[in-house]
């Protein structure tokens, strides 16, 4: 049988979008997502407790999404888990899960944050408040080669 690993998470970006590039120049984006649970306490008070949860897109995928991603905004990230393993300078073994997102569908950013957008050429501003809000698919890349995995 086949291991199944699939994710789907919605919330806030907590930051910007950091882009960065590894050694061979290949560029990625990190970011991460604050999702809420909310539940009522023995008081009847609501209580809300936040997770925090850190995802990576690789690739030209991710240089163009990191324009995007701008605190405060409400995205929706699906993709797989991935942990990476490594040993610190004392040799103690340090472990970290994030998403290795797939697919990306972007939100209004939140009141009272910079809902601005970055600089886009006439031809990639969206007629309607739909296309604003569609998803952005990697899989519906014009070539093989703007696949970032």
């Amino acid at each position: 049988m086949a291991n199944m690993n699939v994710v789907i998470i919605e919330g806030n970006l907590v930051a910007s979008a950091e882009l960065r590039r590894w050694g061979d120049g290949t560029p990625y984006c990190r970011f991460t997502v604050a999702n809420n649970e909310t539940y009522k306490d023995q008081s009847g008070n609501y209580v809300s407790i936040p997770s925090y949860i850190d995802c990576q897109i690789k690739g030209n995928y991710g240089e163009a999404m990191s324009k995007y991603l701008l605190k405060g905004r409400r995205v929706t990230v699906s993709g797989r888990l991935k942990q990476n393993r490594w040993k610190d300078e004392q040799g103690v073994n340090h472990s970290a899960i994030f998403i290795k997102v797939t697919e990306i569908s972007l939100g209004p950013a939140m009141q009272g944050t910079d809902n601005r957008e970055p600089q886009r050429t006439q031809d990639a501003v969206p007629n309607t408040e739909a296309e604003a809000m569609e998803t952005v698919d990697m899989f519906n890349a014009d070539s093989m080669e703007e696949i970032p995995f």
